[in-house]
């Protein structure tokens, strides 16, 4: 195994373990606080989204064959842009609407960042993906 290979061997595990710890870990605690608050939580993502994001985000790194440097930003951004969307719906001080304006604007946000790292064509990939997924999130919680 060359260097290169190893680096993004050690990038991806790194980026799932993290994955895993800011969307899985918590959940399992998320009854139990929800019961203390008495308090509604909205659930962002969802578990399949979760599963989703994780498989999508894998094939986009391996498929368009990111250098090492590259995927260590990447999932830097979408890590930080993934946490930050997740703690709106834990905070009890945001109303449903709140909630979803914060969550576009974080969007944006992260978009506006991977533009500058990634090249256009995995941008715009990414980009579309987003935008599929922030349809899905924003429609299930105008629902709510």
């Amino acid at each position: 195994m060359n260097l290169e290979s190893y680096c993004i061997m050690s990038v991806k595990n790194s980026f799932f373990i993290l994955w895993f710890s800011l969307f899985s870990i918590p959940m399992l605690g998320q009854a139990e606080v929800a019961e203390q608050d008495h308090k509604t939580t909205l659930a962002i993502f969802q578990k399949e989204d979760t599963e989703y994001i994780k498989n999508w985000v894998e094939n986009l790194i391996t498929e368009e064959e990111m250098t090492p440097e590259t995927t260590a930003v990447f999932n830097i951004i979408t890590s930080y842009y993934g946490l930050k969307m997740k703690q709106l719906g834990e905070d009890p001080k945001l109303t449903k609407i709140e909630v979803i304006a914060q969550f576009n604007t974080l969007v944006n946000a992260q978009n506006k960042e991977l533009k500058h790292i990634l090249p256009t064509p995995q941008f715009e990939r990414f980009s579309k993906f987003y935008d599929k997924l922030s349809w899905s999130v924003n429609k299930r919680l105008n629902q709510l």
